[in-house]
């Protein structure tokens, strides 16, 4: 069976649901490209030797998120794919997901063609419309045009790759693209998020280490710099509203796990 997308996951430290969907993915006759960033834990080589579809590449040691999603979307470009798909290890996804991505795909060739990257979501409209930003975790990259973009940028670590990436399209004048109603998406049950019940309302929130924090917060700061440098002021702003968000949402989170006065899951 030839499919008409590659499918792409950085892996570290992967649990037996990955290794599953990597299986499942083989099965539907899909090219899989794996990058694993923990290769002492073997599971993801021995799993690839078994499936001729998966292809296994590993630099050792954990690079990071961007060094990663290059190294994948390269490979599968110079494999011959046109796009490719890429999940998050902590994202799942059926076989339903992958069918309407790539009808998706093949309906819209044409009009894809000046995108460098298209999100899909499981919430909003099927209509694609245009966005300022996208997360990686259901973006569909199209190669040529990550290619001319010179793949990701390999100076950011894990927070800041996929804003990145749509800061560096916006520069070289390629246009982002949402869709929703995606079939078959769970980007919450292996999160590590805690759900919070506030006011009537769930917030699903996670107090992450200072190390994280630090990273989150340096990135996003170069991530404004860069924009204002390239005379994108309304992407600077828009990253500095969400890093006040997130920063203010750290520290709610801990205030309400010091104090425990809401309930939570």
């Amino acid at each position: 069976m030839t499919r008409n997308i590659a499918v792409g996951i950085v892996v570290y430290h992967a649990g037996i649901e990955l290794i599953r969907r990597f299986e499942l993915l083989s099965l539907e006759g899909f090219d899989v490209y794996i990058f694993d960033n923990s290769p002492d834990f073997a599971n993801v080589r021995e799993c690839s030797k078994h499936h001729p579809k998966i292809h296994y590449s590993t630099c050792g040691k954990n690079l990071g998120l961007a060094v990663g999603i290059s190294a994948v979307a390269a490979n599968a470009y110079h494999d011959g794919h046109k796009a490719l798909l890429f999940f998050d290890q902590d994202t799942g996804f059926n076989s339903e997901t992958l069918l309407y991505i790539e009808q998706n795909y093949l309906s819209n060739i044409i009009n894809y063609e000046n995108f460098s990257a298209i999100a899909f979501k499981s919430e909003g409209s099927a209509l694609v419309r245009e966005v300022p930003l996208l997360i990686n975790s259901g973006s569909l990259y199209f190669l040529e045009k990550l290619k001319a973009l010179g793949w990701l940028d390999c100076t950011y670590f894990v927070d800041g790759v996929d804003y990145k990436l749509c800061l560096d399209s916006l520069n070289h004048g390629f246009r982002i693209g949402a869709c929703g109603d995606t079939p078959g998406f769970d980007h919450v049950t292996e999160q590590a998020d805690r759900r919070y019940h506030i006011a009537g309302r769930t917030y699903s929130m996670r107090a992450y280490s200072w190390s994280r924090i630090k990273d989150t917060v340096s990135s996003n700061l170069k991530l404004i710099f860069s924009a204002l440098k390239t005379s994108q002021f309304s992407f600077a702003a828009n990253i500095g509203r969400l890093l006040v968000i997130y920063c203010a949402t750290q520290i709610a989170v801990r205030m309400i796990n010091t104090l425990g006065i809401f309930k939570r899951d």
